[in-house]
């Protein structure tokens, strides 16, 4: 143990489960664990539980602790991530008083031209649950509650000032006609809130007086810890859904392309998403009967299935903005002899072709792309990656902690503690590529024929919809 440099507990609260790990100064993972807090069918999500978290985050200290005791670690902070935009109301005897508001939940009041991602969800709470609202005292993002649970203090979590109209400011409140004292203060990625209390250490078995400093969403956390912390480095985020994120020194305008602040000062991320992405690939497990058959497997299947196969053709719900939707998605042209694994060909190559679309949305709007850098699960799957490879034409790159939410909080950890002077500097130092994915040229050129077909096929299915004759 004397070996072990210092390190930062990293916990990151996402859709379907929360993750962990202690992540040391060089960037290796010293312990790391998984909770499953649900079933990815969607209804689980409506009217969210909170106490899932308490509950998650009991389970997985342990587990983590059970690979190396806590207390013989060298930890120097506590960093907490998780899904956003999600609404938490915290009551004025400092417990949970009602179900959470996550961002795939659709209830919303927006106020157009209003930028905060937050405040419509807040907004339908005043208009729909007015008991819920007046016994609030805090509302607090996903991530925010978690740490409030270790230190007992309230915050509010953003990038820098220029974040902040996304999250909640004094004038945005007040055009919502909402209650300022209900919305905590913002502090910074990396600004200390507190630290580990007595009751916290009892509850979720994390030690005593561990200072806990603010994370953020969890993709900006995930952007932070691929490393694309510097213009025309791009991380490919995949959960529940899937983001293209490319870091640019000047905003991108368009309408397929969401620009926000960039977690680096004097940066933007502009970002292309593919909704339900991950969603649709485990309904596909599921309706397929392969839940628990192990994703290599399932993907050695589906690489069997050549170009000149017959396959299906699957299609998202077709209406594209900033977000390509594949919920209400449809097979077109499933006949009887196909199974698992050509369904599964059709789903994969939808979801690579939709990679590739936002690919080709950003370069036509000066967002040159040499690579992408893989965050999530995909990056276990050697044959995903090589698919995605030969599709896009780009090289796929592999991080060492594929969880790059995690890193990305050992990164603002480190910084706060002052290993770093900067983000970039924690984010280039210890981020580590591991494994590239270059793409085949024959296989290029076979995906780019089936491609340009595929595209058009989108466009032809468009025109059919909305002339009515396909609903």
């Amino acid at each position: 143990m004397e070996s072990l440099k210092p390190c930062v507990l990293s916990i990151d609260i996402g859709t379907s489960s929360m993750k962990g790990g202690v992540i040391s100064l060089d960037g290796e993972l010293y312990t790391f664990g998984r909770v499953a807090l649900a079933d990815t069918s969607r209804n689980d999500f409506l009217d969210w539980d909170g106490l899932i978290w308490n509950r998650a985050l009991k389970s997985l200290i342990q587990i983590l602790a059970n690979k190396i005791p806590l207390k013989q670690l060298d930890i120097k902070a506590v960093v907490v991530s998780g899904n956003g935009p999600t609404i938490v109301p915290v009551g004025f005897d400092g417990q949970l008083i009602g179900p959470g508001h996550l961002w795939l939940d659709k209830r919303e009041k927006r106020i157009p031209g209003q930028k905060s991602f937050f405040l419509p969800a807040v907004a339908w709470i005043k208009d729909n649950q007015p008991g819920l609202y007046e016994a609030t005292r805090s509302f607090l993002g996903c991530p925010e509650y978690i740490s409030y649970v270790l230190t007992g203090n309230s915050a509010g979590f953003t990038t820098n000032i220029e974040f902040d109209p996304y999250i909640w400011t004094k004038d945005g409140i007040d055009i919502y006609q909402l209650d300022s004292e209900k919305f905590p203060d913002l502090i910074n990625i990396g600004d200390f809130l507190g630290k580990v209390t007595k009751e916290a250490e009892v509850s979720t078995g994390i030690p005593l007086g561990l200072p806990v400093y603010a994370g953020g969403s969890d993709f900006i956390m995930a952007i932070l810890g691929t490393g694309a912390v510097y213009p025309g480095r791009t991380c490919d985020r995949a959960g529940t859904s899937e983001g293209i994120n490319y870091c640019s020194d000047i905003p991108v305008e368009n309408d397929r392309i969401r620009t926000l602040p960039h977690v680096i000062d004097g940066f933007y991320n502009a970002a292309g998403i593919l909704s339900s992405t991950g969603a649709i690939f485990e309904w596909f497990r599921r309706i397929s009967g392969q839940k628990n058959k192990p994703y290599t497997e399932m993907m050695d299947e589906i690489k069997q299935i050549s170009h000149e196969h017959n396959i299906p053709g699957f299609y998202p719900s077709l209406h594209k903005g900033e977000v390509w939707e594949f919920s209400g998605g449809l097979f077109v042209g499933l006949e009887v002899e196909h199974g698992s694994a050509e369904m599964g060909r059709a789903v994969t190559t939808a979801i690579a072709y939709g990679v590739k679309d936002l690919i080709e949305t950003l370069e036509k709007n000066n967002c040159p792309i040499d690579s992408l850098r893989v965050s999530g699960g995909q990056g276990r799957s050697s044959v995903w990656n090589q698919m995605k490879a030969d599709v896009t034409g780009k090289i796929i790159e592999i991080p060492s902690v594929i969880d790059t939410e995690l890193m990305g909080n050992a990164c603002a950890g480190l910084k706060s503690t002052g290993y770093f002077n900067t983000l970039q500097q924690a984010s280039e130092s210890m981020v580590k590529i591991v494994r590239k994915h270059t793409p085949d040229k024959v296989e290029n050129e076979n995906y780019n024929d089936g491609y340009n077909f595929y595209h058009q096929r989108c466009e032809d299915l468009v025109k059919i919809i909305q002339k009515g004759e396909l609903k």
